[in-house]
């Protein structure tokens, strides 16, 4: 799935980015030209009032509730029936395909300890951030659980 998110809904971006999805994030005041640059993606949005412009621009939205990221991603999980796996196959922070990369390669860009006990490491080619299973990822698997229970 494609979307397009609202400026201030970046943690929401982040996350169903974690789920594989494609996810860009409108910088600045949301405008037509803007959005219709991105016509292929689903617009969302905590504003009722782009709802009007939206339909009539043929755009497609999806207006969530503001304030609670989790109960966002959970709606945005259900309403569009997206496996709930954590993917890990986008950056992030750039919304990029993540590539595998061997231990070696990145030995010189991450710590000792993380060299020495991680593994499954993968690098973001557009702004180089380097990623690996550490002992957060069973805490993002929790997270993900937790959140899903909460709709």
């Amino acid at each position: 799935m494609k979307f397009l998110l609202e400026a201030d809904l970046e943690k929401l971006a982040k996350w169903l980015r974690f789920l594989g999805q494609d996810v860009e994030v409108l910088k600045g005041a949301i405008n037509k030209r803007d959005v219709l640059s991105y016509a292929d993606r689903v617009f969302i949005t905590t504003s009722k009032k782009w709802e009007r412009h939206l339909a009539s621009w043929g755009i497609s939205y999806l207006i969530i509730p503001k304030d609670d990221w989790e109960v966002q991603l959970c709606l945005i999980v259900k309403y569009f029936r997206i496996k709930p796996k954590l993917l890990l196959n986008r950056c992030p922070y750039c919304n990029s395909q993540l590539i595998s990369v061997s231990k070696e390669y990145v030995k010189d860009s991450i710590p000792p300890l993380v060299y020495e006990f991680s593994y499954d490491f993968t690098q973001c080619l557009q702004c180089e951030s380097i990623f690996w299973k550490g002992t957060h990822f069973p805490k993002m698997e929790k997270m993900l659980k937790h959140i899903l229970k909460r709709c």
